[in-house]
């Protein structure tokens, strides 16, 4: 009887440890699978992340020199059509075909940046792209020959000045997002054409351009 039950003991013990050796070996493989599993969430997420960061740092140098090269196109338009400008060999014609071609590329960059940058970002983008096309509606006027009562020269500089400030702001909020740099400025920082201080700094989302 005595060796029966020992019999039984034997192999139940040696089926308890091949069922535990088993399931350890399963446990071990889940726990494999769910490692491999997370590390390639991971991989995934690095992957996105990286695509998105080069996606966004292409726009922002788009953006960048398309905005600068507008601001510089309608720089120049002013102080040609300025009183005390200096001689131009360039007719009015080809000068405001120049100044639309920089503003059609510019307006492409800006249309791409409003559906791949941040609200931070777009804010002040936004705001540069209010400046910059007041400026650019008053000197339309102004080559037409139909100005209104406002657009003058004093509020065609305002317009610039605040656009130059803008773009400064812009630069700095694009590095920024790019970890490249610490931010110059507050949110609170952009100024009107005035020089009094913007309402809420920035404009509403609501309200872009």
């Amino acid at each position: 009887m005595e060796a029966l039950i020992a019999a039984v003991v034997g192999v139940c013990g040696t089926l308890c440890a091949t069922w535990l050796t088993q399931r350890g070996a399963e446990r071990s493989r889940d726990a494999e699978r769910r490692d491999a599993e997370h590390q390639r969430r991971m991989e995934d997420e690095a992957r996105e992340k990286e695509r998105v960061y080069e996606l966004r740092r292409a726009n922002y140098i788009a953006l960048n020199q398309a905005a600068r090269r507008y601001f510089g196109a309608l720089t120049d338009e002013f102080h040609r059509l300025s009183p005390d400008r200096d001689g131009d060999d360039r007719g009015p014609v080809e000068e405001l075909a120049n100044l639309e071609d920089v503003r059609g590329a510019y307006r492409a960059c800006y249309a791409e940046a409003q559906m791949v940058v941040p609200e931070p970002v777009l804010a002040t983008a936004s705001a540069v792209n209010r400046e910059l096309n007041q400026a650019y509606g008053m000197l339309k006027r102004l080559h037409a020959g139909t100005p209104r009562e406002e657009d003058g020269p004093r509020r065609i500089r305002s317009r610039l000045d605040a656009a130059r400030s803008l773009l400064q702001d812009l630069r700095g909020d694009m590095r920024f997002d790019l970890g490249i740099a610490p931010r110059a400025h507050s949110p609170s920082a952009g100024r009107g054409p005035s020089g009094s201080p913007a309402a809420e700094g920035r404009p509403r989302a609501r309200g872009r351009d």
